[in-house]
């Protein structure tokens, strides 16, 4: 054993991570988060050929006679082309094969371990320090482990990616890197969904911004409403395909509890003459207009900004409420007008998700979540009576039946298994599992109960019934129905508050300045389009002028420095051009061409014209919509 080798390994790692493997004592290791059983001893000891290696429960991680053989054999059968790749290791034992593959050029190593004692000992063995520091291994251990895998993968969108398992470490404990394994197709799913909403929705999340500008200056900011239900309950109503078979306890218990629900779940309720107090709307697509439509309740709507417009704008439907702040920089034209802070609701990837925050920053003393199945109950898509179903009465034909739809729904993604509260096996799909997994990851701090009736078993949320949590004895109803009343009224009120929240003449002003700087950074950026395109051709042609290639490149420069230096600006802008920044900077590089990709010089120019390309149109219709909503408020 090498103690410098130690201590050059650990000095090359975040101290955090260094301090948790140096702490380890041998022989016992303590348990850590991915690991079921106790502590345990281990003693190293020497193959035929003399190298250390190591017997676990029976189970020999490497081989007793020549483990450096073994390893050089496995990492040959690995795939390598010389082009970038990523080995992400599910364990590695005493570390062997990593020497075999940072030797390969153009590869990142991604050693995820769940015990750490093998990376003690495999730090005394070998000396890794060079390729930590340099990025070209990545350690992933300890806790947290999907977030350090997406910091470890940024960057390498387009690489390929070989999932590599270490034998004997699964032989002895399966269970652990199995977890491991799960924990990165989650992350990659995930990040894939990701980037596909990000991409998908881009130009509409802005259009969205821009338009609902004039409306949003009327309405209050979210943060109105943080700690005002203390006290009481909040039931967060999903559509999933069970709430229908818990309206007969919704209306039983009514009085009981503030009802907080999505969107896409009001038409259900409203048809069985359950009203919500608060509505929560965040799609983007045109189509969630339709779940306001024709309403005519006492519902309050809250609103995220990059909502579609047309909600706003119905005839008959919600007009008034609370918007949330967001993400995207557009927003900061409605912030600064304000008189406070908007508020903002963590977002978890759905409009359910988004409730269930609400009414946890609302300070509700208990929240209940229903029709949160996230599965396709029944073999059903959505609940009886949502507006996809309704939308069928209009569509259906003797070719096309609400059937065909409801199983074109079902098998829309690959299909997944997934258990409910009472050891049923329900049908899912990985998105839902996205949402069942933030559910579940945000359990622990927050006050949530599922009294969805069928569905996923959420983890770490106590599953119970509307009888069990709501009270029975009349003087315990009547104190409970007049304190939700109170904070019924409370809500009320906040909207009938004369002074208005935001300054709407300074809002007009903040579009008026940002179109007039738009107007004179186009110029800046059309130019910078021109010389990019002159560069780009100039490379694709092989048609290089010395001289005046020089110049364009000093002129490039130049102007890359005056965009770069319009930092809100950009920022502004960056919302209708994520394809074009994830190619840039994730390398997803779909809009190369295999020459581009094959030459360095190409690729970079190409990169530089489709920046500006983006920019370019991004200018002009951000200036065009906030001209639009600009006219519409004077």
């Amino acid at each position: 054993m090498n103690k410098s080798n130690l201590e050059k390994n650990l000095a090359a790692l975040p101290s955090q991570v260094a301090e948790s493997i140096l702490n380890l004592e041998n022989p016992s290791e303590p348990t850590n988060s991915l690991d079921s059983e106790s502590n345990f001893s281990y003693q190293l000891t020497k193959s035929k050929t003399g190298d250390p290696t190591l017997e676990l429960d029976g189970v020999w991680i490497h081989s007793r006679f020549d483990p450096k053989k073994e390893a050089e054999r496995f990492a040959t059968e690995l795939p390598h082309d010389g082009s970038e790749r990523i080995y992400l290791l599910f364990g590695a034992g005493l570390g062997y094969i990593l020497p075999y593959l940072i030797e390969r050029e153009k590869v990142t190593i991604i050693w995820m371990e769940p015990h750490q004692f093998f990376i003690k000992e495999a730090f005394q063995i070998f000396d890794f320090s060079k390729p930590l520091l340099e990025g070209n291994l990545i350690l992933i251990t300890g806790e947290g482990l999907e977030d350090q895998l997406s910091e470890a993968v940024k960057g390498k969108g387009t690489h390929p990616i070989s999932f590599v398992p270490h034998r004997g470490s699964w032989q002895w404990r399966e269970s652990d890197y199995l977890k491991l394994r799960h924990t990165a197709e989650q992350m990659f799913h995930k990040k894939d969904v990701n980037l596909a909403t990000l991409t998908r929705f881009e130009k509409i999340w802005a259009k969205n911004i821009c338009y609902n500008l004039p409306e949003l200056s009327k309405f209050r900011p979210i943060s109105d409403l943080f700690g005002i239900a203390e006290g009481i309950s909040i039931v967060v109503c999903g559509a999933g395909p069970s709430l229908s078979e818990s309206i007969p306890e919704l209306t039983k218990y009514r009085n009981q509890f503030l009802l907080l629900a999505v969107d896409t779940a009001l038409p259900i309720l409203t048809s069985f003459g359950v009203d919500p107090d608060l509505i929560f709307s965040v799609d983007p697509q045109a189509l969630n207009s339709q779940y306001l439509e024709d309403y005519s309740g006492d519902g309050i709507l809250i609103f995220d900004p990059t909502s579609t417009y047309l909600s706003l704008r119905l005839d008959k439907g919600p007009n008034k409420g609370f918007v949330t702040s967001s993400l995207f920089p557009l927003i900061g034209l409605l912030e600064r007008t304000g008189n406070g802070e908007i508020g903002s609701v963590p977002f978890g990837g759905s409009v359910s998700t988004n409730a269930a925050s609400l009414a946890t920053l609302m300070g509700a003393k208990y929240v209940f979540l229903v029709g949160q199945d996230l599965s396709f109950t029944k073999g059903l898509a959505h609940s009886k009576g949502a507006v996809l179903e309704e939308r069928l009465n209009y569509l259906e034909s003797r070719k096309f039946r609400r059937e065909k739809h409801n199983y074109k729904q079902l098998f829309a993604l690959p299909q997944k298994k997934v258990t409910g509260n009472l050891g049923e096996t329900y049908i899912t799909n990985e998105k839902m599992l996205i949402f069942k997994k933030w559910f579940e990851d945000h359990a622990k701090e927050n006050p949530w109960t599922n009294l969805t009736k069928f569905g996923a078993k959420l983890e770490g949320i106590p599953h119970s019934e509307f009888e069990k949590v709501f009270k029975s004895d009349e003087n315990e109803i009547k104190i409970q129905i007049n304190l939700v009343q109170t904070v019924r009224n409370q809500i009320h009120a906040q909207l009938k508050t004369e002074i208005p929240f935001f300054d709407q003449k300074q809002l007009v002003s903040e579009i008026k300045s940002t179109t007039e700087s738009l107007l004179d950074f186009a110029s800046t950026v059309k130019r910078g389009l021109i010389v990019s395109e002159r560069i780009y051709n100039q490379i694709k042609l092989n048609q290089i002028n010395p001289k005046t290639f020089a110049e364009d490149i000093k002129q490039m420069d130049s102007i890359d420095e005056q965009v770069s230096g319009k930092k809100g600006l950009n920022e502004i802008l960056s919302l209708g051009i994520q394809r074009i920044i994830l190619t840039i900077t994730e390398g997803y590089d779909d809009n190369l061409t295999l020459e581009e990709k094959e030459n360095p010089r190409l690729a970079v120019a190409k990169k530089s014209l489709l920046l500006y390309e983006g920019l370019y149109t991004s200018v002009q219709s951000t200036k065009r919509m906030l001209t639009k909503s600009l006219y519409r408020m004077l």
